[in-house]
């Protein structure tokens, strides 16, 4: 009798070739690729090839417009382990966000201190601005504005969050507002608005550098350039630009700061004066958000045609902000570029901006209008030609509102993923009662699962985000949300910094 030899799957797994294996492995999803990892001993030597992972990260997360979490280098400097690292983190962030009530992994809260100034009272401890600050290699570091007259310096460490003092600035005159620039692997450039010393009334912006930003040292701040009477309110810093906006004339004036060179950008419509709530620059675009117009102007990537003429660029298209009928009052706003996975909204568009504008509907309940900014590729024509640039093919368009929160909206923040995080207040029983709610404007599709806009659907539901204590976050008034790692900072009027991890 002849006896059959049995088929022994792993020896028949096991004689594939590698790059067999990576060609089928890297159709997978991440999920998959997890699963798979627990079939046999072959599964778990494909799982471990770095373009399983590259590919995973090039199709679900990137094609989808996640961010990377934690991404320290490029990828294709990263190795395998790095890779999926990656890639669980991303999805593990992308999941808890997407659910009903997102729950941070870990959490801290310390206290912002303020010494030593005459100016300032025990009630003026209160934190005015806070900025997460990405890109830097190796750690991730928080700056902090209290009360006006101080900047400190917070690094963040992970696994779990914690928020370690590594130094601060006191300022003897009010500081109005601090924008961050570029931020390198040892140091930060900041563009700071104050009021002039024993001068009320009379402003300049100052140039900073902040360095070395490197774990366990303490930073210095340095000035390098101050620039008296600046025009108007510090909106923007790009490179050597610094964007301020004059209300009272309706302008943007940009300022080398190195050089002194100046442009302007004119936005007055109408004969009232407008009220600045969001600027971006994108794409050779700039997105100006007033209280009740959209401005597109074209930004020139080359400074000697910024600069060339003293004449006031005019925006290319204007888009008047209305509902019902009636002129709409936006109390705040936010620009970002769009997702490149989001340009199937649009016929054609090669470029754009998502722009979330948000206004009061009653005492306890706002509304948000998600508009999208979009324009072709200029044709080399239209490159040379300058009056082709008033003809530009750019689309301002509505594409959805819904009541955002039932409650009083405090602040809202945008992340470039499209991901949002909502700061809203709420009063029972005579009480002030603060919460964190989560929203992603995207949906999608229940059979394929692909992204989709339904403009005749409202919004996801905003989701309450689960804090872990009591009393985190009485009486906020700094929000920031960085979705490249998964956190949010928010500032309170009692100095307290809470830190939340949600990755």
């Amino acid at each position: 009798m002849v006896k059959l030899a049995l088929l022994n799957f792993n020896e028949i797994f096991d004689t594939l070739p590698e790059d067999i294996y990576g060609e089928i492995f890297s159709h997978l999803t991440i999920r998959e690729i997890l699963e798979l990892r627990t079939v046999c001993k072959a599964f778990v030597k494909a799982t471990q090839l770095r373009q399983v992972w590259f590919q995973a990260i090039q199709r679900q997360i990137l094609g989808e417009n996640l961010t990377l979490t934690r991404q320290r280098k490029p990828l294709g400097d990263l190795e395998t382990k790095e890779l999926e690292y990656l890639a669980r983190r991303t999805m593990k962030l992308a999941k808890n966000m997407a659910a009903h009530n997102p729950r941070p992994t870990s959490y801290t809260t310390v206290r912002d201190q303020i010494q030593g100034n005459n100016q300032q009272s025990g009630a003026e401890i209160y934190i005015t601005q806070v900025l997460l600050m990405d890109g830097l290699a190796g750690s991730k570091w928080l700056l902090c504005m209290s009360a006006g007259y101080k900047i400190s310096v917070w690094e963040i460490l992970p696994d779990p969050v914690s928020c370690v003092p590594a130094g601060r600035w006191d300022n003897s005159s009010p500081m109005l507002d601090v924008k961050l620039n570029s931020v390198s692997d040892a140091e930060a450039t900041l563009a700071i608005t104050m009021q002039d010393k024993g001068q009320p009334g009379s402003y300049r912006a100052v140039i900073m550098k902040l360095s070395p930003l490197e774990s366990g040292k303490i930073p210095a701040f340095t000035t390098v350039d101050v620039l008296p009477k600046p025009p108007g309110s510090l909106v923007y810093f790009q490179g050597d630009l610094v964007f301020f906006f004059r209300r009272r004339t309706g302008n943007i004036t940009v300022i080398n700061w190195r050089t002194k060179a100046e442009a302007i950008f004119h936005v007055q419509h109408g004969d009232e004066w407008p009220s600045y709530r969001a600027f971006e620059i994108h794409a050779g675009k700039i997105g100006f958000v007033t209280i009740d117009h959209i401005y597109v102007f074209d930004f020139p990537s080359d400074e000697a045609t910024l600069f060339e003429s003293p004449t006031p660029r005019l925006p290319l298209a204007v888009h008047s902000l209305s509902t019902a009928g009636a002129s709409m009052k936006v109390e705040k706003a936010t620009v970002v570029p769009y997702p490149p996975s989001w340009q199937l909204l649009l016929p054609s568009p090669d470029f754009g901006m998502s722009v979330i504008l948000r206004r009061k509907v009653s005492s306890s309940a706002h509304e948000a209008f998600h508009y999208l900014v979009s324009w072709n590729t200029p044709t080399e024509k239209q490159a040379k030609d300058r009056d082709s640039e008033a003809a530009a093919d750019i689309q301002i368009k509505c594409f959805r509102k819904a009541v955002i929160a039932p409650h009083y909206c405090a602040d809202v923040k945008y992340a470039k993923s499209g991901r949002g995080v909502v700061l809203w207040q709420a009063k029972k029983g005579g009480k002030v009662q603060e919460g964190l709610s989560a929203f992603d404007p995207r949906r999608r599709h229940h059979l394929t699962g692909e992204v989709v806009w339904e403009n005749d659907m409202p919004w996801r539901p905003f989701a309450g985000i689960d804090l872990p204590g009591n009393g985190l976050l009485n009486g906020c008034t700094a929000i920031d949300h960085d979705d490249g790692e998964g956190r949010i900072v928010v500032g309170t009027s009692e100095g307290k910094i809470t830190i939340l991890d949600f990755a």
